[in-house]
């Protein structure tokens, strides 16, 4: 069975979101343009108001209203950077909903929560000696359209019950809320691991922020 680990997933996220970057490139160069104008002809109206307040404020009232000014520019761009990474990342999403029926790179969506359920057993019963009863979670249209199925899960089961473990995983009749991927449970409730796509962008989040603001607003 093919597994599809998280390196993957989450190259299809980095693609998606580096994808949708290109796109609107130009509104973002034009937003940011916009506020660095918007924020230079503040700056200079702050400086025209320091140089007419000088001689009746002293030293400390001046460098605060240099210090307004600034915090205010670096504010803008601020903005304007949250503005278009939200963009990215939300069409992004909206892309990675596709795998659903289109697959990735040759591999079917199934065989992609084949990987994720694996990855997420593997984590929760790494390092123990004892059998372990997992079950996973589906949203609503997974679970319809039969993603995952019992034969499916017993083929996992058996793939990592080894070193005397014996593994157990089921399909739960919870549902949960997802543009796709799974949650892995133990049926205890005490331990559960996330592989939905939307936890995955959240966990490397960091290194796709870096490099969608190194693509829009960095010459």
């Amino acid at each position: 069975m093919i597994r599809l680990g998280a390196k993957e997933i989450v190259e299809k996220i980095k693609d998606e979101a580096n994808a949708e970057c290109e796109k609107i490139m130009s509104e973002a160069k034009e937003n940011a343009e916009r506020i660095i104008k918007e924020a230079r002809e503040e700056i200079e109206l702050q400086k025209k108001n320091f140089i007419e307040a000088e001689e009746r404020k002293g030293v400390e009232e001046k460098e605060r209203i240099v210090r307004a000014a600034r915090l205010n520019a670096r504010k803008l761009r601020w903005d304007a950077e949250e503005e278009m990474i939200g963009k990215a990342l939300e069409k992004a999403m909206n892309r990675i909903r596709e795998v659903r029926t289109g697959g990735f790179k040759g591999n079917s969506y199934s065989n992609i929560l084949t990987g994720l359920i694996k990855d997420a057993a593997l984590s929760i019963i790494a390092g123990s000696s004892a059998s372990s009863e997992l079950e996973v979670m589906l949203n609503e249209e997974d679970a319809d359209a039969s993603f995952v199925k019992t034969d499916m899960l017993k083929k996992i089961s058996d793939e990592i019950s080894v070193g005397g473990v014996n593994v157990r995983l089921s399909l739960s009749g919870e549902r949960i809320k997802s543009a796709g991927g799974v949650i892995v449970r133990g049926k205890d409730g005490k331990i559960e691991v996330n592989n939905t796509f939307e936890q995955r962008i959240a966990r490397f989040s960091t290194g796709l922020r870096e490099e969608i603001v190194k693509k829009l607003f960095t010459k």
